[in-house]
């Protein structure tokens, strides 16, 4: 077989798990990996422990040149693509330089977005999502003691429990009336709530902003309800977008992300996507979706890697799960969390300040939730995933999640091994 040449735009986690996969099965194909930030690949998961000061930026890289030249494989950074064209199989970067490709793999990852807000302008923008942002943020910070974060989602407690480690004052505006509205229900939201006050974090919720203006070298942010909310330094955390401006014009299908079908194929021959800039099957469902979360872009990654180098393989689909540290309170949430049709097991103790919650479809887990419970995700995400039956034990798998996870896991492990024998 004549060698190719894969290209990959992005050196986060979709693109690595692809690299690893196409080198499993063919040793010889060229592969470059291209990025336009000027470092070393790094996990996002780690940005709020470089915020908060708890490790270095010397610390963040989880690849070094060792690992590429033994992977035979080019990393290129600096390097920004502005344009795909596919009639050629090139991509074009910010120089006017062209390259050509065999197969193009574009894991672009997503960037912050951008509220539409008077007085929000320019320089004024601080949104959280990669190390140039952090850097910016920490740049910011000197010599100030108050911030405020708009928005209550993944970013933006992550982000609020780093600063408030730095021991900076830290207010909280959203929306809801509840932090992390998408990802806990109200109830588990309200214990959230409970642990940021705790630690001093005001929180303003069920609060829309109407603006923002500066005076006296301080920030003012208007809201629905209450005076304006004076603060050093603005954290804009309301939400992220698939990064795909460079592909405007190439004829590749975008929605809210680039879509591709369970290979990880976009519309065009020969390019893949994955990670948080691809737009693909849900696991219960198979409609079109993103969750830009880390074990998704490595599932998908590997996904695309196989098909690139010619072995066809599917993607199951995602579900949607975030473990969060708050202050060393963990928190787990995992699948679908309501819904029609769903049988629903809660237990909450506010002596001990645990929740726990299962969400179960004809005997079947499709979701759990978890705050301060001895758990392992791992194994509820196997649950799930496996459409494993709970029905006569899901009380039992609610007050001992990590023991009766654990049994149905190696139950479940012990049958497929006697079918395959058979």
């Amino acid at each position: 077989m004549a060698k190719r040449k894969h290209l990959m735009i992005g050196c986060g986690s979709a693109s690595l798990s692809a690299l690893e996969q196409i080198r499993r099965l063919n040793s010889e194909d060229e592969i470059r990996i291209v990025t336009m930030e000027d470092f070393s690949p790094y996990s996002p998961s780690a940005l709020p422990y470089f915020l908060s000061g708890k490790i270095d930026e010397s610390d963040l890289p989880m690849r070094d040149k060792e690992y590429f030249d033994r992977m035979k494989a080019a990393f290129v950074s600096g390097r920004k693509v502005t344009q795909v064209l596919p009639e050629t199989k090139q991509v074009v970067y910010q120089d006017g330089e062209k390259e050509n490709y065999d197969t193009l793999l574009i894991a672009s990852g997503s960037e912050a977005t951008k509220p539409s807000l008077s007085g929000l302008e320019g320089n004024d923008f601080l949104g959280i999502h990669t190390l140039d942002d952090c850097r910016r943020l920490l740049n910011e910070l000197t010599g100030k003691t108050d911030v405020t974060i708009l928005g209550a989602g993944l970013v933006g407690v992550e982000v609020a429990v780093s600063l408030v480690d730095r021991g900076l004052r830290v207010t909280i505006i959203e929306k809801e009336p509840s932090l992390l509205p998408l990802y806990f229900d109200p109830e588990a939201g309200e214990m959230i709530k409970g642990i940021f006050l705790d630690r001093g974090v005001r929180l303003l919720t069920g609060r829309t902003v109407r603006g923002i203006s500066r005076k006296d070298g301080k920030i003012e942010v208007s809201n629905s309800r209450g005076d304006p909310v004076i603060t050093d330094v603005l954290v804009t955390c309301v939400g992220v977008k698939a990064r795909t401006s460079f592909i405007t014009g190439a004829g590749i299908a975008v929605n809210r992300g680039i879509l591709v079908d369970r290979r990880m194929r976009t519309n065009i021959e020969d390019i893949y996507a994955a990670g948080d800039v691809a737009e693909t099957p849900e696991f219960f469902t198979g409609n079109p979706g993103l969750n830009p979360i880390l074990p998704s872009a490595v599932g998908q990654g590997t996904i695309a890697g196989s098909n690139m180098a010619g072995k066809e393989a599917d993607y199951d689909g995602w579900l949607p799960m975030n473990i969060l540290n708050l202050f060393g309170h963990r928190a787990l949430s995992i699948g679908t969390l309501d819904g029609n049709g769903l049988q629903i097991l809660t237990d909450r103790d506010d002596r001990k300040k645990q929740y726990r919650k299962l969400v179960l479809k004809d005997g079947r887990l499709v979701g759990a939730a978890f705050i301060d419970v001895d758990v392992i995700p791992g194994t509820i995400q196997y649950l799930i995933s496996k459409r494993i039956n709970v029905g006569q034990d899901a009380e039992l798998l609610l007050r001992k999640p990590k023991e009766t996870s654990a049994r149905f896991m190696l139950d479940a492990e012990r049958k497929e091994t006697v079918s395959l024998e058979i």
